[in-house]
Order: structure tokens, then sequence, then C-alpha cells
């Protein structure tokens, strides 16, 4: 009895702790989803880009560094129309953050 309510702990703990039981972890998340969501004229097969910021957090003092301007990006990779972006987000014990813009276009 006692070692099958260690097990049952051990892995609601697990699966809690690393966002598999809501939207965010305490350990890692790493999702994506989407910046629009009406995408009732988006043409298939598009070229995509992608632009990231990465954040770094150390007792209370935060460093962030590169863009993921949505035209920036664009026009860094040559896309004169974008029709939809995508935003995933890679967390790794709240001090490591990276947000990744996804944008597709032509």
């Amino acid at each position: 009895m006692r070692l099958s309510y260690l097990c049952m702990t051990m892995f609601a703990a697990i699966f809690f702790l690393t966002g598999c039981g809501r939207p965010t972890g305490i350990l890692y998340t790493h999702i994506t989803k989407p910046l629009d969501t009406n995408m009732s004229q988006t043409p298939s097969g598009v070229n995509s880009a992608e632009g990231d910021i990465k954040h770094l957090t150390i007792y209370n003092i935060s460093v962030l560094w590169d863009s993921n301007a949505i035209g920036d990006i664009a026009k860094n990779s040559g896309l004169e129309t974008v029709y939809y972006a995508d935003l995933e987000e890679l967390n790794v014990l709240g001090v490591w953050k990276q947000y990744t813009i996804h944008i597709y276009g032509k």
C-alpha cells in the first residue's frame, strides 16, 4: 500500500512539474500557439521565416537580446506579405526563456 502511494505521488509530481497537467510547467515548458486565428483566406504553400528573443533571469536580473518583431523578420528574410504567425515559447526552470516567432508569407 505504501509503495503504490509513493509511486502515485511521484507520477503526479512529474506530471504537474513538467507542464503535462497544465499549460506551464515549473521545470520545463515548450509550447507553440498561433498569433492569429483568422486563417480563412490563408493560402497554402507559403514561405516561412523566424526570429527569436532569448531571456536569461538570474537573481532578479533579466537580460533580453535579439528581436522577434514581425516586420523585422519579414524584411530580413525577403517576405513582402505576411499571412500568419506562430509563437513558440521555451522555458527551462524559469531561468532560460526563449520566444520564437514563426511567420509565413510570400
